[in-house]
């Protein structure tokens, strides 16, 4: 019963997450179900009582959802989306998140003005303080003062939203403030109230977290706070990346196997202790408690401090609630069946956080446990009996190493879908690392770790206790991480899987697993051949089907940068610049990286970083590291910035060097098209003149720069396309020489729209019908300026801007003038109104619906 009472909840939340889009069609939908499931009640294939209530849980969520879900912030509250700077006040609601050089923290009861007083307008706001320099505690009333804005994202097909995630998460609003002292303390709540049990614990997790980067470097000081605290944002990316390859990241957070680990260590600790009493001392325990008894109430309060020092997120308190359960059931002696627990920790964690739904922590844990108890029958098959002379270590080890295959092997294929969804990756390697990595961690690394935090909290003291020992615990630990990450082929990048073929992936695994008795071979060879191909489907990961007579061209939505996609006819890909990189965001590795891979692409034939500014080759070291390459080419100027050095770093690594594009160069040509180089202009003194530059005065002068970037153009029978990257006036003058050539079907406007690169003369002679402008919201540059946009409007051009449409694709044929050009934006769902339209508003979300499915 509780297993049809969960998933009719979840179905419930799922509806009602698409209730405002999909009114009539969910209605059709739970009539539809209605009727399905009276039917099979009356064939007697169905227990009635079972299918009412799935059903009425199925309602249930759908009006919980409605009724919890937090609405998009109203016209009272919009008004504060300025640019001008307003004083906030609010109440810490959750544990602050700490990264390094910043702090996040979400903020309750938030009052708006001068004075302070006006509230109610936005319940959830969240706030982002770089160098932040002071510690706040659950309950803390802070003000700070900042533009409000509404949550917003990157807009990419298939892309991640997370505009769309903070608005799942409640979060009505972000500000973000810089330096000191710009988050400043208001009120504490009193000594004692509901805050001060976890207000004492996030001291605890502060002075833990201090102790540890004080004593550890930074690797070390990574694994060990997101193993202990689980506070995973001091772990780099890069030893990220490596981590996600062999399959181990799960290791670097709180998940259930921490805590189970902890747990049967304590368990099996106490009840062997028990069990080795003087017979005497037993015997008097035994006649108030026995030694499993014991142990199950002795183990909860480790486990439930371990919980808590990490922060209760999610997925932790999943795994609490999961083995308070079986504890409960120890205490009884009665067994607990894995899936009754994981349904009343589901039931538990939604009904205090329905969006928790859309959390992937939340949806790969209780996958993976879902996996492991459907799994766990088949490992059940050892006799009730040992053999006379008892099991041999070798049947033991026999044993044990099938119950982890089948256990392991389950959750792989449980999770492969959402892994390759989420991250683009199949970790494969994980099936063995985990064999070794998990032990590891789980009776090595964190009872050390554990042991150290309690004793520095009973201590005190700066440094954490055992400093050198989890030094060197962490550096074992990612040693043999990085050991594996070294297997040829143990980072494989795949596009993300459509949903229609997850659907159908675990309606075969699910039939495969729980009706394995029911079906006959000559069923259970279709579904295992089904499951094996759509597996090899998504591990080859295809070239996406491309007409060989259409050119692609996409503008990625990188905020404040550039990133252009080209896609020959023929096949050969280009990428032109690749975004920014911050310390907390690569746009390498966040959207041109994700983009590629859902197109199939592996390989680029060109990459193409027109000057060395960060906003424009500052992600392409990540894809430099993750592609294959063919060639690279750059103005020929160097900077000192690391954001290039870690750029031509990777070129090195690979040997690829650097080439000098300029005018007059054909860069890539293929039968139907042929991409030109119109600046910078040619250097007298050869093809590798002004590599460092003209001096020194050009690589700090940024309007030198961008009139040194390179400008390509794009022919591909009738269709022209120019990318003018960052040119300022000065170089579009002297473009102007190129005559007709300049002229262009699709222009990728130069500079974000900057009022220092209007060029009239210049943009009448490209006289470009579509010109598509790169630019991130609220940019503090202002791009793109309006009096920009308006010439080209004036010239007869269709004005794209990357912050408004997300990103934008065109695809020509080469074979007439066709263009068809698309926007993310054209995805977004619309609420739909009751009205005489509601109809067809209703057809076009589910058209959205359906491409944005098969395109994830």
């Amino acid at each position: 019963m509780l297993p049809a009472l969960t998933l009719g909840f979840l179905a419930g939340l799922l509806l009602g997450s698409y209730a405002p889009f999909l009114p009539l069609t969910i209605t059709a939908l739970l009539l539809l179900a209605a009727v399905t499931i009276t039917i099979l009640e009356h064939r007697g294939a169905l227990d009635r009582s079972i299918g009412h209530a799935a059903f009425l849980a199925g309602l249930v969520g759908l009006l919980y959802w409605t009724i919890s879900s937090h609405p998009a912030p109203t016209v009272e509250g919009s008004r504060f989306f300025t640019d001008t700077p307003v004083r906030v006040t609010g109440v810490v609601r959750q544990p602050v998140r700490r990264f390094p050089g910043r702090a996040v923290l979400v903020l309750t009861d938030c009052r708006f003005g001068p004075d302070g007083i006006q509230a109610g307008v936005l319940d959830r706001v969240r706030v982002t303080w770089r160098e932040a320099d002071a510690a706040f505690l659950l309950g803390d009333r802070v003000a700070l003062t900042g533009k409000l804005r509404a949550p917003s994202g990157f807009k990419n097909p298939g892309g991640f939203d997370y505009g769309g995630y903070l608005e799942h998460q409640g979060i009505e609003a972000v500000i973000s403030v810089t330096g000191p002292g710009q988050v400043a303390l208001v009120d504490q709540p009193a000594t004692r109230s509901w805050w001060t049990p976890w207000r004492i614990v996030e001291r605890w997790r502060e002075r833990l977290r201090v102790s540890a980067l004080h004593s550890l470097d930074e690797l070390a000081a990574g694994v060990y706070l997101g193993m202990i605290l689980g506070q995973s944002g001091y772990v780099t990316p890069e030893a990220r990346d490596i981590y996600m390859a062999t399959g181990t990241v799960h290791i670097l957070s709180i998940s259930g196997s921490h805590l189970g680990l902890i747990a049967m260590l304590c368990f099996w600790s106490i009840r062997g202790a028990s069990r080795i009493l003087p017979s005497r001392w037993l015997l008097i325990l035994s006649r108030r408690i026995t030694p499993t008894r014991l142990a199950a109430v002795l183990t909860v309060p480790p486990v439930t401090f371990y919980t808590l020092l990490a922060g209760y997120e999610v997925a932790t308190v999943r795994s609490w609630l999961m083995i308070m359960l079986f504890l409960w059931a120890l205490w009884l002696g009665r067994p607990n069946p894995v899936l009754v627990t994981l349904c009343t920790a589901a039931l538990a964690i939604l009904l205090h956080d329905p969006a928790a739904l859309f959390d992937i922590s939340f949806q790969l844990s209780f996958l993976s446990v879902l996996a492991i108890g459907l799994a766990l029958p088949l490992t059940q098959s050892e006799p009730d009996l040992p053999p006379e002379g008892g099991w041999s270590i070798r049947d033991r080890l026999h044993t044990w190493l099938t119950g982890y295959s089948v256990i392991t092997g389950s959750v792989t294929l449980a999770t492969v879908p959402l892994v390759a969804l989420y991250f683009n990756q199949i970790a494969w390697l994980g099936l063995v690392a985990n064999l070794i990595i998990i032990p590891f961690a789980g009776f090595v690394v964190v009872p050390l770790g554990l042991a150290s935090a309690v004793w520095g909290l009973v201590v005190g003291g700066d440094a954490l206790p055992a400093a050198a020992l989890n030094q060197m615990m962490c550096d074992g630990f990612t040693g043999l991480v990085h050991l594996f990450a070294h297997i040829p082929g143990s980072e494989w990048h795949v596009a993300s899987p459509a949903v229609p073929m997850m659907v159908l992936y675990y309606g075969a695994l699910l039939m495969l697993l729980v009706g394995r008795q029911r079906l006959a071979r000559s069923a259970t060879i279709p579904l295992v051949t089904a499951v094996a191909l759509m597996l090899g489907w998504w591990t080859w990961s295809p070239r996406w089907a491309q007409d060989s007579s259409v050119v692609r061209v996409t503008f990625l939505d990188v905020g404040q940068g550039d990133a252009t996609v080209v896609e020959f006819p023929e096949g050969k890909t280009i990428l032109i610049d690749g975004g920014s990189s911050y310390d907390s965001l690569d746009l390498g590795r966040a959207v041109v990286g994700p983009y590629l891979w859902d197109r199939g692409i592996r390989r680029l034939d060109h990459l193409i970083g027109t000057h060395p500014q960060l906003d424009h080759v500052g992600g392409l070291a990540s894809v430099a590291r993750k592609f294959v390459l063919g060639r690279y080419w750059g103005n020929g100027i160097d900077r000192e910035e690391r954001f290039h050095q870690r750029l031509r770093d990777e070129l090195r690594a690979k040997g690829i060097p650097e080439e000098r594009a300029e005018a007059g160069l054909v860069l890539a040509e293929s039968p139907s098209c042929r991409l030109v180089v119109l600046n910078p202009p040619r250097s007298e003194d050869g093809p590798s003149a002004g590599r460092h530059g003209p001096g020194m005065e050009v690589r700090r002068d940024g309007s030198a720069l961008n009139n040194l970037s390179i400008v390509t153009r794009l022919t591909c029978g009738a269709h022209a396309f120019l990318f003018a990257a960052d040119i300022e006036s000065k170089a579009m003058q002297r473009m102007l020489d190129h005559g007709d050539a300049l002229q262009s079907e699709v222009l990728k406007v130069p500079h974000h729209g900057a009022l220092s690169s209007l060029h009239d003369e210049w943009i009448g002679r490209v006289h470009a019908g579509n010109a598509v402008v790169s630019a991130g919201p609220h940019n503090p540059y202002g791009h793109p300026v309006e009096r920009v946009l308006t010439a080209y409007r004036d010239v007869g051009s269709h004005v794209w801007i990357t912050r408004d449409e997300g990103a934008v694709w065109m695809t020509a044929s080469i074979q007439g003038p066709g263009l068809q050009i698309h926007s993310a934006r054209e995805r977004s769902l619309h609420p739909v109104l009751p009205g005489s339209s509601m109809m067809v508003e209703e057809l076009g979300n589910l058209t959205r619906v359906w491409q944005r499915w098969i395109e994830s």
